[in-house]
């Protein structure tokens, strides 16, 4: 019985191993060979069959292999970015090996292209909505920038991007097609790997330091970034994407033996520009100037000029050079960066990996920056149906800021007098001790401590189930958890026995997670219709708390946290806040006959942020196109190439508005006789609902000269409506004013981008620019006044009827009167006012925008007009690239034109001689022997605000260049490495402009998402200027 149960046993073990063998000698096997125009061998072209995800990628050898296929007909694609799609019918018999090779010819308007849309990928050429895509290769080509934002600027058609300054970790304001709204942000949606996640900085913004929220993501590990600027296209957001959207793909392994990639770059960092201010020789030959003609009494040796120090100390320290206080503060920075990869996989699995580590020392002294980083991103193909993934970022920076600004620093370098010393006589740190004057800033720099630690992981896990072969369902959970810890210690003035140490603590916990669920159809009828549809639902939660601690009067400097005060001198607080979205949408595609495309969307969103009776709101789009040139009409055109028009329609949404507006708040206070209580701090409105805008977008693609030159042509008009305005009330209501949807504003432009060949020998030469116009105009503010919508400062952005959001609104400057040098202004009549110079004894006052006041001025604000413009006339960037051999050289202008800065420094810089260190326009200064001059006698006070001070933003900059030099095969094989290159790489070395400031780029030192930052944005406030980079390094691939 034994015996006859291992004979069976070896039988059927005998069968299987034989049916296996047959079974798989019946599979068939295509392999073959990829190259391109030149028959050179290409690595990583993309081999598949269509509608499946069976497929494989060309080897370093340019071959590739697909095996266990079963017999029948087959379409093969094979694709690779920067070339023309190739498809080809095929028919395998069983068991037979086939070889089938292809070559590649190079697509230049890339009509093939994979763009990534919301919920989904769609070629370019069946693009109908107004995308922009930059690929890793612009990100990282030498960029020299560590943001992904920056790495925009100048790349993309009618995306501003504007830095606050040159400080590691400075926030960036991004406008797509200008600013949409007064109150509520104006930043675009960001959307990595289909998870939305939070833009918003979370830091305090002490000393004046606001912070990138998004620089945490290290552009290394970025595969392409789409920017969504129309409705058709952003309208699948809804309710957040009024503002445009910006998707964020993250590189992904490909089939194939392991890659490794690795770099390394040092380089120095430093100020685009530095500020001319007077010596401290001319300082005090102005100060005694100005005391003569003003009749002030002159100045002994004994006179205190500033805190306790004397005229003759100042005098002493000037014959020896006097202080550069700006120099005092900044310093030589550098630079270092070293990143690696590894990706790669099999048919079943691939994988990337990634790491950063980054290390910045600022140009201002005390500033420095770190950030380590990492990625890990998965998939394997469970079963023939079955894909499961996981995309998994992680990054950790350490902020050590300094004051800006108003805050000190650089701010008060720029005001601190260059007669008065750094250091006493016995080495302190000299500090005045009278009110109204400037701090010391290297005290400040040393004795201000101001660090912000971050911790922050962005990742999100998918499964993708092919139901059938025309549908497919995906599912993706995501979470945007970020853990913030800030620390700021100040020590006491060992000079001032009244003042007292400080520190204090602030925690930040954020946690945000959405779930996405789709289902994608696919489905085309006898190759003439082609349908592509999209259904799902979205749902996103986020909740944010934060705890804080100050504490003062420590009995030592040893003690630098909160808690080692005593408790009466410690506070306390907490607060936690979230909004939650639910949504629905829906997207339809329809091409018929590969020419005319037509799109339409819909989604229904739901807000936490709003009333029950207002929070869901439907935004629909449609868009259409028309590939003109495959008609048979002009398909014979021996210079057109490429022409396609297009054009949509649609509504988005701005709930980026806070998240319990409609509720009113309550502030604890003292009461009558000192009891306590709450009370209501403002009024509620159930009917708050979002922001809304409509676009319209008419758009031509166009090539010619077999594409060798080529662009699009767009115009845009875009109505936002239902603005967030703090309306005013009746007074017997107990408040002035309610927040409700009342505004209106307007955008519409021209976008141009051209492209062009130019040569394509041994020597590649090729083009890119890019330049729009955009007009920004408030329609309807409720009748409210343009001061409602102060921006903290006189003179700067307000909000006026028929004008851009943050218009300077000024009285105009008409020159000195040329017998005694007084200050004229225009009136409304277009006459000459004049004022008087203001001498000892004579009554002033202030009015309510802190201008100095006399009875020849007195109504001088009411003379106030809109002058110059908070935005540019156009804007753009010019890439050029040229490849020779080895060599490749790129360089990027990008361009602003016709905008305006407020500078309000400058009218105490220009001015305030006896308050604040004066720039050398001072020198021409009205006198008896100089009165053919525009700038003023000297005064007492600071001048009054006037469009004098309002300077030609407008700018040329270098904003990239880099030279590459790859080196041979023959070379990459001794050294046992796939590729090798060195590269030499600048940002920001050169800047063109009439602006006498630090740098025409500015940001003011605030929040650039709020209602501060889109109103006053152009009037920079004490300025630090951008940063300047040199980079060496080289990158290899083994």
């Amino acid at each position: 019985m034994k015996k006859y149960s291992f004979l069976v046993t070896i039988s059927i073990v005998g069968f299987m191993l034989f049916w296996s063998f047959s079974v798989s000698a019946q599979k068939a096997t295509l392999s073959g060979t990829i190259f391109d125009e030149k028959n050179q061998q290409m690595i990583g072209v993309s081999v598949s069959l269509k509608g499946t995800t069976t497929g494989s990628i060309s080897d370093i050898n340019g071959k590739y292999t697909i095996a266990n296929l079963d017999a029948g007909k087959y379409t093969i694609v094979a694709y690779m970015i920067g070339y023309t799609k190739i498809e080809k019918e095929i028919e395998l018999t069983a068991g037979q090996k086939k070889e089938q090779d292809f070559t590649f010819k190079e697509d230049v308007l890339q009509l093939n292209q994979v763009v990534v849309v919301g919920y989904g990928v769609r070629e370019k050429r069946d693009i109908t909505g107004s995308i922009e895509t930059i690929k890793a290769k612009e990100l990282v080509q030498n960029s020299g920038s560590s943001s992904v934002e920056q790495v925009m600027q100048g790349r993309a058609s009618g995306v501003q991007v504007t830095s606050a300054n040159g400080v590691a970790g400075a926030a960036v304001k991004i406008n797509i097609r200008g600013t949409s709204s007064i109150s509520a942000g104006s930043e675009p949606l960001y959307v990595i790997d289909g998870i939305p996640i939070s833009s918003g900085d979370f830091s305090s913004g002490a000393l004046g330091a606001k912070t990138n929220a998004l620089s945490d993501l290290n552009p290394n590990d970025i595969e392409s970034l789409e920017i969504l600027k129309d409705a058709s296209s952003a309208a699948i957001y809804g309710s957040r994407g009024a503002n445009g959207v910006v998707i964020i793909t993250t590189k992904k392994g490909k089939e194939g033996k392991t890659k490794f990639e690795a770099s390394i770059s040092s380089g120095i960092v430093k100020e685009t520009n530095r500020l001319k201010l007077i010596s401290a020789t001319e300082q005090l030959e102005l100060r005694d100037n100005a005391r003569a003609e003003l009749g002030l009494t002159p100045e002994s040796k004994a006179t205190k000029i500033y805190g306790n120090w004397t005229r003759g100390q100042a005098d002493s320290l000037a014959a020896l050079g006097g202080t550069d206080w700006i120099d005092q503060v900044l310093q030589p920075g550098n630079q270092k960066q070293a990143s690696i990869s590894a990706s790669g996989g099999n048919e079943k699995t691939i994988f990337y990996i990634g790491g950063t580590y980054l290390k910045e020392k600022g140009f201002l002294v005390g500033n420095n920056y770190e950030k380590v980083s990492g990625r890990v991103n998965i998939e394997n193909k469970a079963t023939e149906k079955l894909k499961l993934g996981a995309n998994i970022g992680i990054s950790f920076t350490n902020n050590q800021r300094v004051p800006i600004g108003d805050a000190g620093g650089l701010g008060d370098a720029q005001r601190m007098f260059p007669y008065i010393p750094v250091y006493n006589s016995d080495g302190t740190f000299f500090y005045p001790t009278k009110q109204g004057y400037p701090s010391n800033p290297v005290w400040e720099l040393n004795t201000k401590t101001y660090t912000v630690k971050t911790f922050r992981t962005i990742s999100n896990i998918f499964a993708d189930y092919t139901i059938s072969k025309n549908l497919k369902y995906r599912s993706e959970f995501g979470l945007d958890v970020m853990n913030q810890n800030e620390d700021q210690f100040e020590f006491r003035n060992v000079q001032d026995p009244t003042s007292n140490s400080s520190a204090w603590n602030r925690k930040v916990n954020s946690v945000g997670w959405t779930t996405n669920n789709f289902f994608s159809y696919e489905k085309t009828i006898n190759k003439i219709h082609e349908f592509v549809a999209t259904l799902g639902n979205s749902i996103e939660k986020s909740s944010t708390n934060g705890v804080g601690l100050n504490g003062w009067n420590f009995p030592s400097d040893f003690f630098t946290t909160p808690n080692a005060a005593d408790a009466s001198n410690k506070t306390g607080y907490y607060y936690e806040t979230g909004y939650a979205f639910v949504s629905n949408f829906f997207r339809l595609n329809y091409k018929l006959k590969n020419k005319y495309i037509i799109a339409f969307s819909i989604r229904d969103d739901g807000s936490s942020r709003f009333g029950k009776d207002n929070r869901y709101g439907w935004f629909p789009a449609a868009s259409a196109g028309w590939i003109a040139s495959d008609e048979k009409f002009l398909s014979d055109s021996k210079w057109l190439s490429y022409l396609k028009l297009r054009a949509s329609y649609g509504y988005t949404g701005n709930a980026n508005i806070g998240d319990f507006a409609y509720l009113g708040v309550y502030y604890p206070g003292t009461g009558y006789a000192g009891s306590t209580g709450i009370a209501p701090g403002t009024l509620p409105n159930p009917d708050l609902s979002w922001e809304k805008s409509q676009q319209l977008d008419l758009t031509m693609d166009w090539g010619v000269l077999k594409n060798k030159i080529s662009g699009t042509l767009t115009y845009y008009f875009k109505r936002t409506s239902d603005m967030l305005l703090n309306v005013s009330i009746p007074t017997s209501s107990g408040f002035s004013s309610i927040l409700k949807n009342v505004g209106k504003m307007n955008n519409h432009g021209y976008e141009f981008t051209i492209t062009t060949k130019n040569l394509s020998g041994k020597l590649k030469w090729t083009t890119d620019f890019n330049i729009a116009f955009n007009r920004n105009k408030v329609i309807d503010i409720a009748g409210l006044p343009a001061d409602a919508f102060e921006s903290g400062e006189p003179g700067e952005g307000r909000v006026l009827i028929d004008y851009p959001v943050g218009q300077a609104y000024v009285v105009k400057y008409a020159g000195v009167q040329q017998n005694d040098g007084a200050i004229n202004l225009y009136d409304l009549q277009g006459n000459v006012t004049g004022t008087k110079v203001v001498k000892a004894g004579q009554d002033l006052y202030y009015d309510k925008f802190g201008n100095l006041m006399t009875s020849d001025n007195a109504n001088f604000y009411e003379n106030r007009v809109p002058c110059g413009s908070p935005i540019p006339k156009f804007l753009g960037g010019i890439t050029n690239t040229f490849t020779f051999k080895n060599f490749e050289f790129n360089f990027l202008f990008c361009f602003v034109y016709g905008n305006t800065i407020y500078d309000d420094p400058a009218k105490q810089q220009i001015g305030a001689w006896d308050k604040i260190a004066q720039r050398p326009e001072i020198l021409n200064s009205w006198t008896t022997e100089n009165t053919n001059t525009d700038i003023p006698a000297l005064n007492l006070y600071k001048p009054t605000n006037s469009d004098r001070f309002l300077y030609d933003a407008s700018y040329i900059r270098l904003r990239s260049v880099s030279l590459s030099y790859k080196f041979s095969e023959k070379v990459c094989k001794k050294l046992n490495l796939t590729t090798f290159k060195i590269f030499v790489s600048g940002t920001n070395l050169l800047t063109f402009t009439k602006y006498p400031g630090w740098d025409p780029e500015v940001l003011r030192n605030v929040d650039p998402n709020s209602q501060q930052g889109n109103i006053s944005f152009a009037g920079p406030s004490l300025q630090t200027p951008q940063a300047k980079t040199v980079t060496g390094g080289i990158s290899f691939t083994f």
